[in-house]
């Protein structure tokens, strides 16, 4: 595709993301000759890591598959999609579902939007992108994984994709479909940053159902850090300016295709320029493993960071992972990250080999 070609397709994927077109409007622009993945459950809330996830999604096609057309469809698009793509489906066309952390009982609405997408384009190649998997031991938790398993053993042709260890068991246990190994996708990408002087410590901590990180213990963080002459900052992966994870419909502003590199750019320049940061996200992690800025990772309430950091990152001198909660040895820690000045280099791309080779193969039941 060539680069005048690609600002046109582009272009038109942003109209059909704001509804300016139809989906069927957007397709009957497109040339016939390529091979077409629509990736669904494409995010437009407040969330940076999941935004992040799917830029990176995007520029993963760019990088191993540019034969493909990468047509991305926002959540709030999945029922209208689903109707206007069925009776324009072709058969070597592949649905996939965007990456994250919420497959489970815990995000319903994404969960309700992914079973529609996976039983009813049974005859095509299905991937559900690198995902983590949480359905709670409680009745109304059980009773949501057996309306997933339904769900998602229909599909015949479903691949799921675990970013961690734990995932990946449990998707095996759970469901029939195959199941890759993969590190979550945003560690393919290789932001261009600029250099910048680092100054202090950066929070990056949850304020949600995943939070067990104990206030009184980063409070006591904070104040030691600030007392020995080094500033403190707080922020998060979430934006209060934008609509909630669930709110897209009401009103509020949502993240458009257009803006949302540049604020993933942001969020990560603002990480560069810290000493260290102290994070129970994932994606905090992630962040700052791409900038190669020193992290201490605390865990969330089901394991995707500890076990992401013990899948993939754990080599690294710059990433640390705790469940320390004695102040004095945390800031031990701390001090012993601020003083790596080489820090290792780190490629994972070889992990995404059996994706590239699965999404290329033709075979389908």
């Amino acid at each position: 595709m060539t680069k005048s070609n690609a600002s046109e397709f582009e272009k038109l994927n942003v109209d059909y993301s704001n509804d300016a077109i139809s989906l069927a409007e957007f397709l009957k622009q497109l040339p016939d000759d390529h091979q077409r993945f629509f990736m669904f459950g494409v995010p437009t809330y407040n969330n940076l890591g999941d935004l992040a996830i799917a830029h990176a999604e995007k520029r993963f096609f760019e990088k191993y598959l540019p034969e493909f057309q990468y047509i991305e469809i926002t959540e709030p698009q999945t029922d209208k999609a689903i109707e206007e793509l069925l009776p324009l489906l072709r058969d070597d066309d592949i649905i996939g579902y965007s990456g994250g952390g919420n497959i489970g009982s815990v995000y319903l609405n994404h969960e309700r939007a992914r079973r529609k997408v996976f039983s009813t384009f049974v005859h095509n190649k299905t991937i559900s992108f690198p995902q983590s998997v949480n359905f709670l031991d409680t009745p109304e938790g059980q009773k949501e994984l057996k309306l997933s398993q339904e769900a998602y053993n229909k599909n015949p042709n479903l691949t799921i994709v675990a970013r961690e260890s734990k995932s990946l068991a449990k998707f095996q246990q759970y469901f029939k479909a195959k199941v890759l190994f993969t590190t979550d996708i945003v560690l393919s990408l290789n932001p261009e940053l600029p250099d910048v002087d680092r100054e202090g410590v950066l929070f990056i901590l949850r304020e949600d159902s995943e939070k067990i990180t104990d206030d009184q213990l980063i409070d006591e963080l904070s104040k030691r850090i600030e007392k020995a002459g080094t500033d403190v900052n707080q922020t998060d992966t979430t934006m209060p300016e934008y609509a909630d994870d669930g709110e897209e419909e009401t009103g509020k502003r949502t993240v458009n295709l257009v803006e949302r590199r540049d604020l993933i750019h942001d969020k990560l320049k603002e990480i560069k320029s810290s000493e260290v940061v102290v994070t129970d996200r994932l994606h905090g992690m992630i962040f700052a493993v791409i900038t190669k800025t020193p992290v201490l990772v605390f865990d969330n309430s089901y394991g995707k960071a500890s076990f992401s950091y013990y899948n993939w990152l754990r080599e690294l001198n710059y990433v640390d992972h705790t469940k320390e909660t004695d102040p004095n040895k945390i800031l031990a820690i701390l001090k012993r990250l601020s003083e790596v000045k080489e820090k290792d280099d780190y490629d994972l791309t070889h992990t995404f080999d059996d994706l590239v080779d699965l999404i290329k193969n033709k075979d389908v039941q």
